[in-house]
C-alpha cells in the first residue's frame, strides 16, 4: 500500500511546492484589470500625463492609460497629487466598481477619479518640455534653405509654474538672406488657490525684417484656470505691461499697454493634441493700436517621446514700423522630442 501512496505523496508534494512558489512570485504584487480584460501584475512605479507606468516581472517596464484602468490593488501605499494641488497617500484598491485610496489615520476611504489625479509617485517639483526642429532644402532653378529650431519647458509644483520657451527662424533664397527672428519668453505663476494665480511675464524678439533690434514686453498679471486635466486645459490671463521697440532704423518707442492672454490645449486623440496660445497687446495711450500673436500647434505622436508638431504664428502689428506689413504668417513641419 505504501509503494501505491509514495508517488501520489511526491505528486502532491510537487505540486505543493509548485503553488507556493507561484504565490511567491505574485504575493506582494500590484494587480492592474483593464477594461478589455486584460490583467497584468508587477509594480506601479508612477503615472503623470495619464499615464501609469508599471514594472513587471515579464518585461520592462511599459506605460497604460489611466482611464482604461478598471481595477487596481497596490500592496504598498502611493502618493497621489490631485490638480487641486491636494496630497493623499495610501493603498489603492477597488471596490464595488470603485476604485478607492485606503483609509489612513487622518482620514476615511476615498474614492478616486481618474481625470482628477495629476500624477503617482512624482515629486512634487517636475520638469516637462519639448525640443524641435524643421527646416528644408531646395536646389536646382531655385536654391532655397530654410531652419526652424525651437524649445519650450515648464517647471511646475504644487505653489508655482515656471515657463521658458525660444524660438528661431532662419532661411535664404538665392543666396540672399529672407529671413533671421528669435523670440524668447519667461512667466513665473503663483498660485494663490488651485485655479486663480498671479504673473510675471517676459517676451522678446528680435527681427531685423520687421526694423526691430529688440522687442521687449515686460509685465504683471493675474490668471485663472478654467480647465486643467489630462485632456483639455485653458488658462485665460489679464494684467498690464511696459512695451518697448528698439528699432533698427526707426525710431525707437515705449509705451504701457494691456496683457490679454488665452492659452488652450485638447488632446484630440490619444495620439494628436492641439495647443493655442494667443496673447493681445492692447495700446493703453493711443486707442485702436495693439500688437497680437497667436501660436497654434497640432501634435501628432510617433511612439515613445517622439512626434511630428504643425505649427503657425500669426503676428499682427496694428502701427508696424515704414515699409513693414503689418500681418506676418509662418508655418513650419517639425520632428519634437518631449521629456
Amino acid at each position: 500500500m505504501l509503494r501505491h501512496f509514495k508517488p501520489q505523496f511526491q505528486t502532491l508534494l510537487f505540486a505543493t511546492i509548485l503553488f507556493i512558489a507561484l504565490g511567491a512570485n505574485t504575493a506582494g504584487a500590484d494587480q492592474i484589470t483593464l477594461h478589455n480584460g486584460d490583467r497584468i501584475t508587477g509594480t506601479v512605479v508612477d503615472a503623470k500625463g495619464g499615464k501609469l507606468n508599471i514594472l513587471t516581472p515579464y518585461a520592462a517596464k511599459f506605460a497604460v492609460a489611466m482611464d482604461q484602468i478598471a481595477t487596481i490593488e497596490t500592496d504598498a501605499p502611493v502618493t497621489l497629487r490631485f490638480y487641486s494641488t491636494e496630497i493623499l497617500k495610501g493603498r489603492l484598491a477597488t471596490r464595488e466598481g470603485q476604485i478607492l485610496l485606503l483609509a489612513s489615520e487622518e482620514r476615511s476611504d476615498t474614492v478616486i477619479a481618474w481625470d482628477q489625479v495629476r500624477s503617482i509617485n512624482v515629486p512634487d517639483i517636475t520638469w516637462s518640455g519639448n525640443i524641435f526642429l524643421g527646416g528644408a532644402h531646395q536646389a536646382g532653378n531655385t536654391d532655397r534653405m530654410s531652419l526652424t529650431f525651437g524649445a519650450d519647458a515648464v517647471r511646475r509644483s504644487p505653489e508655482d509654474r515656471f515657463s521658458l520657451s525660444f524660438l528661431y527662424n532662419y532661411a535664404e533664397e538665392d543666396g540672399e538672406l529672407t529671413t533671421r527672428d528669435a523670440y524668447g519668453s519667461m512667466k513665473y505663476d503663483y498660485f494663490f488657490t488651485p485655479r486663480f494665480y498671479g504673473l510675471l511675464s517676459v517676451e522678446l524678439l528680435k527681427d531685423r525684417f520687421k526694423d526691430l533690434n529688440l522687442r521687449a514686453v515686460v509685465g504683471p498679471g493675474v490668471g485663472y484656470q478654467v480647465w486643467d486635466d489630462t485632456r483639455k486645459g485653458l488658462d485665460l490671463e489679464a494684467g498690464v505691461a511696459y512695451f518697448s521697440e528698439d528699432r533698427i532704423d526707426g525710431e525707437d518707442e515705449q509705451w504701457i499697454t494691456a496683457r490679454l492672454a488665452a492659452i488652450f490645449r485638447y488632446q484630440i486623440t490619444p495620439w494628436l493634441r492641439f495647443t493655442d496660445t494667443l496673447i493681445l497687446y492692447p495700446h493703453l495711450e493711443d486707442g485702436g493700436e495693439y500688437t497680437l500673436r497667436n501660436d497654434a500647434t497640432l501634435i501628432t505622436s510617433l511612439g515613445s517621446a517622439w512626434s511630428l508638431r504643425l505649427g503657425n504664428i500669426w503676428e499682427r502689428d496694428s502701427d508696424p514700423a515704414p515699409g513693414v506689413k503689418k500681418d506676418d504668417f509662418r508655418t513650419t513641419l517639425a520632428l519634437q522630442y518631449s521629456f
